[in-house]
This record gives C-alpha cells, structure tokens and sequence, in this order.
C-alpha cells in the first residue's frame, strides 16, 4: 500500500515539473517573439528594455535547462534508457528560441499587415 502512494506521489511530481518545464519553455519563446516586437529596428544602442528582456530569456532558459535535468532524473528511476531527453530538448528548443520566436513574429507580421 506504500508502494502505491510513494509511485503515486513520484508520478504528481513528475506531472508538476513537466507542467513548469512546459512554462519555462513559453517564458523563453515569449521573450524572444517581444524582444523581435519591439527591438526590431533598433539602432546599435542596446535599449534597456531589449537588455531586460534577454536577461530574462537567460534566466528561465537555465530555469528550463535545470528542470530538464530534474525531469531526467526522476524519469531515470523508472527506465535508464531513458537518461538526459529532457535536457537534451531543454538545449536544443531552448537554443533556437531567439531565431523561432523572430521566424513567429515575422509571420504573425506578414499576416497581420496582409500578406
């Protein structure tokens, strides 16, 4: 009966930080799509809120990267073959965000004034 409720509480606590990595994961795209929004034409001067903004997408990217490893972590228990996925998509989705979310805003643009 232990058993059950320790499995139980392992399998809420890997849906809890699934839910968070999936957060941190928008948090960063967001920051890249507004960094694109606002700071698009900017001149060689680096705007405070352009700063602000890439200074956040740093921190939720290691948010994202340490979640990714907690995630692996707790999987590991269950499957070793399972080892580091989640870090390896936190690198690589979280690497590519300023270019996807720039690539979103251009389209989101191109929509919004008509084509």
């Amino acid at each position: 009966m232990k058993a059950e409720g320790a499995i139980s509480k392992i399998k809420q606590t890997e849906h809890l930080m699934l839910m968070l990595w999936v957060f941190f994961l928008t948090v960063v795209y967001i920051c890249s799509f507004l960094t694109e929004y606002h700071y698009q034409l900017e001149s060689k001067e680096v705007a405070v809120g352009k700063k602000i903004l890439n200074d956040l997408k740093g921190v939720f990217f290691f948010a994202l990267m340490g979640m990714g490893f907690l995630i692996d972590l707790v999987r590991m228990r269950e499957n070793k073959n399972k080892a580091y996925i989640f870090l390896l998509l936190s690198l690589l989705l979280g690497s590519l965000s300023g270019g996807i979310g720039a690539i979103q805003y251009q389209a989101f643009n191109y929509i919004a004034d008509g084509g």
